[in-house]
């Protein structure tokens, strides 16, 4: 199996939460999903804890699995500091090793799409599904890919947004990006701006997942897609939709479409 590339970029665990810090779109979403599923609740990616840890502090069993220590170190401080009794796993995801089964087990805000080879993904997918209870749930969060975006050439960047350094300063970030077909892998490097001068740059890939791949890659892995939603307030998804996020279980060999 392929090394998982470009996690580098997550090092700075400091800098990555500050550039974070806002996005709270997503996280009521996960919150109802978890509190709904009643724990325990397994976030594959967890990040710095950004919705691990309000996940907690509504009371429901979670574990937050990530294989980079940088960002489980900061995620272990803020759980400690609130005396949340969270689990951190630092463990891939394509081998989650946990004798807990889950009611549920979710990945959000892209984070599958850092798995690029077909063998890479199927081990995600089985892992997460073998890491449920029997009527446990798997949420699957990636973005739907728009033709005019994968379009978009290299040598012309764009302004993506703006962000706070860990100054208090504001940075501008502009992004190039390069769409591989043959991969269906996305390359992103992002420019972040101090007064126009690049003060760092970052390098990400994530792989594209074209609705019905997404649906057949669930099947093979053994997963019933139950639901299927466009964005986080839970929409039809359509092919102009921004996200996909797919409410799965293990199969039954009820194989009806979502």
């Amino acid at each position: 199996m392929k090394p998982l590339q470009d996690l580098a970029v997550y090092d700075d665990a400091e800098f990555y939460d500050r550039e974070f810090a806002t996005r709270d779109h997503d996280v009521p979403f996960f919150l109802e999903q978890a509190v709904r599923a009643g724990g325990p609740v397994l976030e594959v990616a967890c990040g710095t804890g950004r919705i691990t840890l309000p996940i907690a502090r509504a009371g429901v069993d979670v574990t937050g699995l990530d294989v980079m220590p940088s960002m489980l170190a900061l995620a272990r401080r803020r759980s400690a500091a609130e005396g949340l009794p969270v689990e951190w796993l630092e463990q891939d995801c394509r081998d989650i090793r946990t004798d807990r089964r889950f009611a549920l087990v979710f990945s959000a805000t892209n984070a599958m799409q850092h798995l690029h080879d077909l063998d890479s993904v199927l081990a995600f997918l089985t892992s997460a599904r073998d890491a449920l209870r029997p009527d446990g749930t798997l949420v699957l969060d990636v973005f739907n890919p728009s033709p005019a975006k994968l379009a978009r050439r290299p040598d012309a960047p764009y302004r993506h947004k703006s962000v706070t350094d860990l100054d208090g300063a504001e940075l501008e970030v502009r992004a190039a990006t390069g769409y591989d077909a043959a991969t269906q892998v996305l390359h992103f490097t992002l420019d972040y701006l101090r007064e126009g001068a690049t003060v760092r740059t970052k390098k990400v890939s994530m792989r594209c997942f074209f609705p019905e791949e997404l649906l057949a890659l669930c099947r093979l892995a053994g997963l019933d897609v139950l639901e299927r939603h466009g964005d986080y307030d839970r929409s039809p998804f359509t092919g102009a939709s921004p996200k996909q996020i797919l409410i799965c279980r293990a199969g039954t060999g009820d194989r009806r479409r979502p």
